[in-house]
């Protein structure tokens, strides 16, 4: 069981290594960001340059190789990415508990570098779905892999899992923030199709977007070290018996009870990562949408990152309070902040104008319902980290459930939330983030007063 006190030291080797892992974290998570950001840049030039017979981009990629892009369509190739995390997660997850943690880790920058490669040099279809699932890969071996070692790493220490499972947090959101800027910015100034070097690309942004990647590979290649428990025993179990106990593991009680509200929050997080940076750069549709179309690239990035930077902000203050909270009530409090951020969205959604009076105020409300919201996710996490406790061997499976259920709601987000999009634009993710909220309270509520009661049968 986990150790309310350090049992072990917290060596300088481990703690240079746990900021190795989060500092190489925070450059790919950044990289994945602006990937998955100018995806959607991608598919309005795409998307116009079908409506446009002098469009650049036909020079380049060939007329035959533009095509119209609706939401629907664009979410489903986006959701490949999700498809490949979730087949790709449990299988590395479990072989990062055999073959150590750090050869699946720097995976995630290698695969995502040679993603954005093949990205920046065509628009085929079959192509971009083959990037979305090196992408895909790369997270899949990458995040059961680093939340393993977190879990190994801190397993003497609350404490310290406390604040190194919220720095994560702070490292995954925060990359994803300054993605979504840096993304932005590139597609301003890199967006255009050109060449380079001689080199016919679609999309330079795409190209310069590795130069991430290798940072991010080379800080986790030259200061991670590999760690194990003194107290684990190896693994020898055939595919058979892996994939008979991964099983074992996703049907534990405890797993099944918590799955469908994680799932359903991270359909939210489909839905906004992967479909807003469209709307708020779709100038052909939904005019009378405040929030539709608005915006150009660099700026629709910034707004992108400033959710994400005060939802760092609320996992920072929630990690500092929540370790002496049930993490039930913790995620209960996140659906809370979600309704409010769906109704304050609405709110602006209809302003008839970005100056308009009650913008600003509704804004700072937009602000504390973000704050609210980011609680569900560091509870959530830690939540999982404490099922491995009684699964010590297989931590990185168990962990490894963080991209499974990430893959699962990513993808419905982004399958669902397109044709919510088609149907009423802004309002659309407003509609489907409300549905998603709903489902994830309905099995919070389930999974808190089940828990209080397995709580006082012992003591009665």
């Amino acid at each position: 069981m986990l150790k309310t006190e350090s049992t072990a030291p917290e060596t300088p080797h481990l703690i240079r290594s746990l900021v190795a892992l989060i500092v190489g974290s925070l450059l790919l998570r950044a990289a994945a960001g602006a990937m998955g950001e100018n995806i959607q840049f991608y598919f309005n030039l795409i998307h116009e340059a079908a409506l446009d017979p002098n469009h650049p981009l036909r020079t380049i990629a060939g007329a035959h190789n533009v095509y119209e892009v609706s939401y629907t369509i664009g979410g489903l190739i986006i959701g490949t990415f999700f498809a490949a995390e979730l087949i790709g997660a449990p299988l590395f997850g479990v072989w990062s508990d055999k073959y150590g943690r750090k050869l699946f880790i720097i995976f995630g920058p290698l695969f995502g570098a040679i993603a954005v490669q093949i990205t920046a040099m065509t628009t085929v279809v079959w192509l971009l779905l083959v990037t979305r699932l090196m992408e895909g890969i790369s997270t899949a071996a990458n995040a059961p892999a680093t939340l393993g070692y977190i879990a190994e790493a801190t397993a003497h220490s609350t404490k310290l899992r406390s604040r190194v499972v919220g720095l994560f947090e702070v490292a995954t959101i925060g990359g994803m923030a300054l993605g979504f800027s840096l993304g932005g910015w590139l597609w301003r100034h890199f967006g255009t199709p050109d060449y380079f070097f001689g080199i016919p690309l679609t999309s330079p942004a795409f190209a310069l977007n590795a130069i991430l990647y290798i940072i991010s590979l080379l800080i986790l290649w030259f200061g991670l070290h590999e760690y194990r428990e003194a107290k684990r025993a190896p693994v020898t179990r055939t595919a058979r018996d892996e994939w008979r106990n991964y099983w074992t593991l996703i049907t534990n009680p405890r797993v099944q009870s918590f799955a469908p509200a994680w799932i359903a929050i991270n359909a939210v997080l489909g839905v906004w990562i992967n479909l807003t940076a469209r709307v708020f750069t779709d100038k052909s549709s939904f005019t009378d949408q405040l929030l539709v179309g608005r915006f150009d690239p660099f700026t629709a990035g910034n707004l992108r990152a400033a959710y994400a930077v005060v939802f760092v902000l609320g996992i920072l203050m929630w990690s500092l309070v929540f370790a002496g909270m049930k993490k039930t009530t913790v995620m209960l409090l996140g659906t809370v902040g979600l309704f409010l951020t769906c109704g304050f969205l609405f709110a602006i959604n209809h302003q008839p104008a970005l100056d308009a009076p009650l913008v600003l105020p509704l804004a700072g409300l937009l602000v504390i319902s973000i704050l609210i919201q980011s609680s569900f996710t560091p509870a959530a996490l830690a939540h999982l980290a404490d099922i491995t406790e009684d699964y010590a061997n297989d931590r990185g499976a168990i962990m490894g459930m963080y991209s499974v259920f990430l893959g699962i709601g990513q993808f419905l987000g982004a399958t669902i939330g397109g044709p919510f999009v088609d149907w009423r634009g802004a309002d659309g993710i407003v509609i489907v983030t409300a549905l998603m909220g709903a489902i994830a309270a309905f099995y919070l509520i389930r999974l808190h007063f089940n828990e209080s009661r397995q709580a006082v049968a012992p003591r009665a």
